[in-house]
């Protein structure tokens, strides 16, 4: 199956797990993102799909053409698939921070950044905050 974030994050996908699975593994799996498998937990927006990269986990969550985030744990592994996540989407993420539960959350926001960044920064719940450029 060839595929790209055009069939799930720039257009909504079909509500059915499995394409919803198939679609964005084949995306990774393409952009050099191996030994990964993320299965859906939700077939609703928003998505979401979970799974495990290199030892850690992984969280994708997403409204199409709206944001994309990623929870993951904080390490050089997490800017590869930063990376990774950036070029499959071609948008620079938004804004990365750690929470309280010590999880790395990198967010990419097709629409109302300034919003989410304001609701971020000086939020005491939130550390090692980074803010992309545009």
């Amino acid at each position: 199956m060839a595929t790209n974030a055009s069939t799930w994050f720039y257009a909504e996908p079909e509500h059915q797990a499995y394409l919803i699975e198939e679609r964005v593994n084949h995306t990774l799996w393409s952009h050099r993102i191996s030994a990964i498998y993320l299965g859906c937990t939700s077939e609703e927006p928003p998505f979401r799909l979970t799974g495990e990269w290199r030892g850690a986990p992984v969280t994708l969550e997403w409204v199409p053409n709206d944001y994309l985030t990623l929870y993951t744990k904080p390490g050089s592994n997490a800017d590869l698939l930063i990376v990774g996540i950036k070029e499959i989407l071609g948008l620079q993420p938004t804004i990365s921070y750690v929470d309280l539960n010590g999880q790395l959350i990198v967010e990419w926001h097709a629409k109302q950044a300034d919003h989410r960044l304001q609701e971020i920064q000086g939020n005491p719940k939130y550390s090692n905050i980074t803010r992309y450029n545009r």
